[in-house]
């Protein structure tokens, strides 16, 4: 028995892109954004990027850098190049954009809640590394190690 597979490339910019959106929660049926959904997501991803760069990152200056580059596009409401800047990041470390980040590009509203969002809490743990006087990823490696 032969069947015909068509493998269709994912595209956020196509027709499928609220159905998509609404079965990951993020969008509701109405087509508004789910803000609850829409805070995990960020939370959930925001934190997994922060060790992402802290692990790929070894001098601090460097990720000074990528974080200050945030911090401005963040103040200007630069969504779209939050967006691109977060995918370039990615493409740095050598890890794929996660899926529901990859969906939210055809969605203006969600994508925009996410970036400024997303932006505000990568900061917030960037910052929380630096007053805490200690790294998070340090603070890790220590309690592999002796544990």
């Amino acid at each position: 028995m032969s069947k015909n597979i068509f493998l269709r490339v994912p595209d956020p910019f196509d027709s499928s892109t609220n159905a998509r959106l609404e079965r990951m929660g993020i969008l509701r049926p109405d087509g508004e954004v789910n803000s609850e959904t829409m805070r995990g997501l960020i939370q959930i991803f925001a934190g997994l990027f922060c060790d992402d760069l802290c692990d790929f990152y070894s001098d601090r200056e460097d990720l000074a850098a990528v974080m200050a580059a945030f911090s401005e596009l963040a103040s200007r409401k630069d969504c779209q190049n939050i967006y691109l800047l977060i995918s370039l990041q990615y493409d740095t470390i050598r890890k794929p954009l996660p899926d529901p980040i990859w969906w939210l590009a055809g969605c203006a509203s969600a994508l925009s809640l996410f970036c400024l969002g997303f932006v505000e809490r990568l900061l917030e743990l960037m910052n929380e590394q630096i007053t805490s006087g200690k790294e998070m990823f340090v603070r890790e490696i220590d309690d592999c190690c002796t544990g």
